[in-house]
């Protein structure tokens, strides 16, 4: 069953646009009488996005870069948004010197520090420009997102104008237009952006670009001392110079040498000296320009790799050989066939020689992976040395495998409604992802979210279409609560072709449907009726009832948000009939909610009435206590058009005491809508403007069109 969207603009007569959800709340309601109910709701507020990584205690130098730039970004306009650009080759400290510098001027951007990694030097390669815009719009903006990256742009502007300044650094950039489509609205932001590469198209816009150089003796020296000690750096000054002159000043080849001494303390500089110049030579004679920045750092990774005990090697080459941009040891122990606690900790061992960087702890993954640019291309490159026919195709079938079953698990567990269908492993999963509950599954599922998506696209490029659609599908809890309607209908596409291509017609059914799902929430009406047209043809040559049913309350639904009220009524009887059939009742209350909330728009008081009392009673009999409540709201705006002002109020509040005990947010929020809509059709008009002022707070924090829809009525 599906809900409406929110925020969803909605038919004029009466406000009918419904919010799913059910994340936890925790919500006391005091209450002497029905009378004067006053609700009292913990404030959510959204945190001021500080995305950036915290300086490191051993920050060396660059002060003179440091303050030119903020020198240059305090002499520019008020009106205007600055650009300033660090280049330089790998390793030289772009992103530090970005962060340290933005860290320095926080005081001057209350709106918030976004970091963006744009992945312009990455194998996978660059980062789309849509999931970008969505993941910043999310830091800021809560609610669902529009589909496209056009308008994703124009909502990202708008948004970033209404704010507080705030400051944007935008990682590995490729070219200069993907700062331009980044570029956050209205006056007073700040962007940084670094660049492996010069950006002269640039310089027209008025931004500023520094080069960096690397580090010149004293300051490697400095660097040295601060990570390894005085007397470590003192005892052997010749071999400090020596390695200076190794890593040519590079910051990132030098962390990866001190990372190095760090984990041999009774190792001698000299040794690594030594070690670093033999992988010099080697690189030298296989490299045809040795002396480029990327050789001397590509010998510092080399150095570590051999660092290596042969398993944590042979996993940093197979998870490298993945689309993913984050890794954990569940994922690793499924590719690589170690236990999960065997894989963490090898992933501990390569990220302490520096080839991989720690992204915290996630409370259900644990510990968090990532590979750097530099580090990804190198593992990438000592696979292909192995020469292993179907390596690569093995890791990423085997990836998919166990992404695939644990999303599975998520999706059984957090909608156990949703049409269950066949999943195809070559490699089923040895350690089975369990969630212990369904906010742990919530957690999972967020979080894999650009990860499983990157598998998606993986999968379809690589023809394993019967994986592509069951992943799309397996993920429809996430769809319905990020409720990202780019990344939706992009997946959704794919899937469809490949249940297609698969030769499934059930699975053709489901991904047509659920596209239709995402399309209506983009607003994008004629074709999700499109979508649900043809699943009802093919329901009814199939004889699938349930399907058919599910088509003509998809079909009701789109008619109805697209303001075709009538024609919804048609839809959504038969819809009924075809579940009171086949003794569906819970999926014939649901068709009787939205039926209902048909009846009132087209103010047939008396049908809305008869129909949404059914539904209550039905969802309370199958214990379905959300959905039971949801009837309930509509009831009471029901009675309150029928005069039943009593009833109206009674139901109103006896429903927002039931969503305080389901814990939906935005439900919570969407009865107080309507509460006050039926104390404002008793004439207390002054206790409505309290609802609505309670559910406008709420709004803010989920939904910015429902919070501009209850902004105008009280104004």
């Amino acid at each position: 069953m599906t809900e409406q969207a929110p925020g969803t603009p909605l038919p004029p007569a009466v406000v009918t646009n419904t919010v799913g959800g059910d994340a936890a709340l925790h919500t006391s309601v005091q209450a002497g009488t029905v009378g004067a109910v006053h609700f009292h709701q913990p404030r959510h507020e959204p945190p001021v996005p500080r995305q950036l990584r915290p300086v490191a205690p051993a920050w060396t130098d660059r002060e003179r870069e440091q303050a030119q730039l903020t020198r240059w970004i305090e002499t520019q306009p008020e009106y205007a948004v600055p650009i300033a650009v660090l280049t330089g080759p790998v390793g030289i400290g772009k992103t530090a010197l970005a962060e340290r510098l933005l860290h320095g001027l926080s005081a001057r951007y209350p709106g918030g520090q976004l970091h963006v990694d744009l992945r312009g030097q990455s194998p996978n390669g660059p980062a789309r420009p849509g999931e970008v815009l969505g993941r910043m719009l999310r830091s800021i903006l809560p609610g669902p997102l529009p589909a496209g990256a056009e308008e994703l742009a124009a909502w990202w502007r708008s948004a970033s104008a209404a704010r507080p300044p705030m400051c944007l650094l935008l990682d590995g950039v490729s070219h200069a237009d993907q700062i331009h489509h980044l570029l956050p609205g209205g006056s007073g932001h700040l962007v940084v952006a670094t660049s492996r590469i010069p950006l002269p198209e640039l310089a027209r816009h008025g931004a500023a670009t520094l080069a960096l150089s690397p580090f010149d003796h004293a300051a490697a020296r400095s660097y040295l001392t601060r990570c390894l000690g005085p007397d470590r750096v003192q005892q052997e000054t010749e071999a400090v110079t020596e390695l200076t002159g190794l890593t040519a000043g590079l910051p990132l080849a030098l962390a990866l040498s001190i990372t190095q001494l760090a984990r041999h303390p009774d190792r001698p500089l000299s040794a690594a000296v030594r070690a670093l110049s033999e992988r010099r030579r080697w690189t030298a004679s296989t490299s045809p320009a040795p002396d480029l920045p990327g050789a001397i750092v590509t010998s510092a990774l080399d150095t570590a790799y051999a660092d290596l005990s042969r398993p944590a090697a042979r996993l940093y080459r197979k998870l490298a050989q993945l689309p993913v941009e984050s890794i954990d040891g569940s994922l690793a122990a499924a590719v690589a066939l170690f236990t999960p606690a065997e894989a963490a900790d090898l992933l501990q061992e390569v990220s302490a020689c520096g080839l991989l960087v720690q992204d915290g702890d996630h409370p259900v993954r644990g510990p968090v992976w990532r590979y750097s640019s530099a580090a990804l291309a190198h593992a990438r490159h000592h696979a292909t040395l192995e020469h292993l026919d179907g390596a690569e195709t093995e890791a990423r079938r085997r990836a998919a495998d166990w992404y695939l079953a644990a999303a599975t698990a998520a999706e059984r567990l957090l909608t156990p409604s949703h049409r269950q269908l066949d999943r195809t492993y070559v490699y089923p999963a040895e350690h089975p992802l369990a969630f212990p509950d369904r906010a742990a599954a919530h957690s999972w599922l967020d979080a894999q979210s650009a990860n499983l998506l990157a598998m998606i696209r993986s999968a379809h490029a690589a023809g394993s279409y019967g994986t592509v659609w069951q992943l799309v599908h397996a993920m429809w809890p996430w769809w319905r609560a990020a409720r990202m309607y780019d990344a939706w209908i992009e997946a959704h596409r794919l899937g469809l072709e490949a249940a297609r291509l698969y030769n499934n017609d059930l699975a053709v059914q489901e991904m047509a449907n659920t596209l239709g799902i995402g399309l209506r929430g983009a607003r994008a009406f004629d074709e999700a009726s499109r979508c649900f047209t043809d699943v009802l043809a093919s329901a009814r040559e199939r004889g699938d009832a349930r399907g058919e049913a599910q088509a003509l309350h998809e079909l009701g639904a789109t008619a109805y948000e697209n303001g075709r009220s009538e024609e919804a009524v048609g839809y959504l009887e038969q819809a009924r009939t075809l579940r009171e059939r086949r003794e569906d009742r819970r999926g014939d209350a649901l068709t009787g909610i939205l039926l209902g909330q048909v009846h009132l728009n087209r103010s047939d008081a008396a049908a809305a009435v008869e129909v949404l009392t059914a539904a209550r009673a039905a969802l309370v009999e199958v214990d379905d206590p959300h959905d039971a409540a949801r009837a309930l709201a509509w009831l009471g705006r029901a009675y309150s058009m029928a005069g039943r002002h009593d009833e109206a109020r009674q139901a109103g509040a006896t429903a927002q005491q039931e969503f305080a005990q389901t814990g939906s947010r935005p439900w919570m929020a969407r009865s107080l809508e309507l509460l006050g809509e039926s104390v404002a059709a008793a004439g207390h008009e002054e206790e409505a403007r309290d609802f609505f002022a309670r559910a406008l707070a709420s709004y803010e924090r989920l939904s910015t069109t429902d919070a501009a829809r209850v902004r105008a009525r009280l104004t």
